[in-house]
């Protein structure tokens, strides 16, 4: 049996706390709420764990975490709980120290008079400032419990889109450098300790195999040199991602990737619409609200121009109307449908819409990009191996011929 961690609201609205023996977190979660308690939090006991202190000092604020944070403190809430009880309740369960030091001030601050959303803007890298907008916007609504239960569900499924992405990218991404690196074994490694016995026996080598001989030759004649120039390309790569310019170049050219270019370009229009959707939802104006969901982009060509429509937008220019001059960003059919939605007054909606159409393309495009680079990695594994075979039994078919 597993020890699990618990901490209930019983009957007479107490807060209980303590430890429970169960073979599965199911059965511990019924055997708690048999007598009709509410539980609030349930973990594994950390002892059961192979966890280690430092583990826990280095452990950030995951995603996971501030989903799992955000729908509890809603729970709590519409349990009756206060937020402060609330907040000192989930700090305990969060594992990175920093983050813990943070919600615990955040929870004295807010015991202090100041409001929840205020608090957590003090620490924007945990809380970001679309998410404090949307809970000020739920403070002053008395909503509270209903948009951090809004923010959960946005923080799920974002989490879920991105590991979709990150998915597609990620599988040829590591088969090329797993390539590579059975490649780089066989030039440095395997074909010179050959190479010796080729030429004891005078046999003239096939083209294939002194190219990759010659690499390894390379290889090891200038390491320093391929490292220098290695190390230097990263720096560079990194310099260039500090500049701003630097940045929109390098992200302007992965829009133009074939595939992976509409991929990231659907992606973001999800965060953006989704964010938009739900900070205006929230009652913020949706000049504010474009200016606020910028921030959770990730491309900076769509961030640029989110900079230069938001003046428009503040003189009261439509939304649809600002997104005409970036159609590679901003489709035309897309513009239509926000143009439609500004008309019938139903913009919420029409963004709702918007992002499960992006969503569900995002969805198609990863789970096609595998189906398509599954057989095409296949293939060019195939003509690898195929080329690296050759290049070490060619040599001794010739030698075993001229013996």
């Amino acid at each position: 049996m597993a020890k699990f961690s618990y901490k209930l609201i019983n009957k007479k609205d107490q807060i209980k706390e303590g430890t429970i023996s169960a073979f599965s977190k199911k059965q511990a979660e019924e055997k708690l709420s048999k007598d009709g308690s509410t539980v609030l939090l349930l973990s594994r006991d950390s002892s059961s764990f192979f966890k280690t202190d430092i583990l826990a000092l280095m452990a950030g604020f995951s995603q996971t975490e501030k989903i799992s944070f955000f729908r509890n403190l809603s729970i709590m809430i519409k349990s009756g709980l206060s937020i402060v009880e609330a907040i000192g309740v989930l700090a305990d369960q969060v594992k990175g120290t920093k983050v813990k030091k943070a919600i615990k001030e955040i929870a004295n601050e807010v015991r202090d008079g100041k409001k929840l959303s205020e608090s957590m803007a003090k620490h924007p890298k945990y809380f970001p400032e679309h998410l404090t907008e949307t809970i000020n916007m739920g403070d002053i609504s008395g909503r509270l419990s209903d948009v951090l239960d809004r923010i959960a569900n946005d923080l799920e499924k974002d989490h879920e889109l991105k590991r979709k992405v990150t998915g597609a990218i990620a599988y040829p991404a590591i088969v090329t450098v797993v390539m590579l690196v059975v490649a780089f074994g066989l030039s440095f490694y395997i074909l010179p300790l050959m190479e010796e016995m080729f030429l004891e026996f005078n046999a003239p080598l096939p083209l294939l195999t002194r190219i990759i001989l010659s690499v390894g030759r390379f290889i090891r004649a200038y390491p320093l040199i391929i490292l220098g120039v290695g190390s230097g390309l990263i720096i560079f790569f990194n310099l260039l991602l500090k500049q701003e310019k630097g940045r929109y170049l390098i992200h302007y050219l992965f829009l133009k990737i074939p595939v992976f270019g509409d991929l990231i370009k659907e992606y973001n229009l999800v965060l953006f619409f989704r964010s938009v959707e739900s900070i205006v939802m929230s009652g913020i104006s949706l000049a504010d609200a474009v200016k606020i969901a910028k921030k959770t982009l990730t491309n900076e060509v769509f961030k640029k121009a989110l900079d230069s429509i938001y003046p428009n937008l503040v003189h009261g220019t439509p939304l649809s109307e600002t997104l005409i001059p970036f159609p590679a960003l901003f489709p035309v059919q897309t513009q239509k449908i926000v143009a439609v939605g500004e008309r019938t007054g139903s913009s919420e909606e029409i963004f709702n819409r918007i992002t499960g159409h992006y969503e569900r393309a995002v969805d198609y495009k990863t789970r096609m990009l595998t189906v398509l680079i599954e057989p095409m990695m296949i293939v060019v594994i195939g003509v690898v191996i195929a080329g690296l075979a050759l290049s070490v039994f060619l040599p001794i078919y010739q030698v075993a011929t001229v013996i």
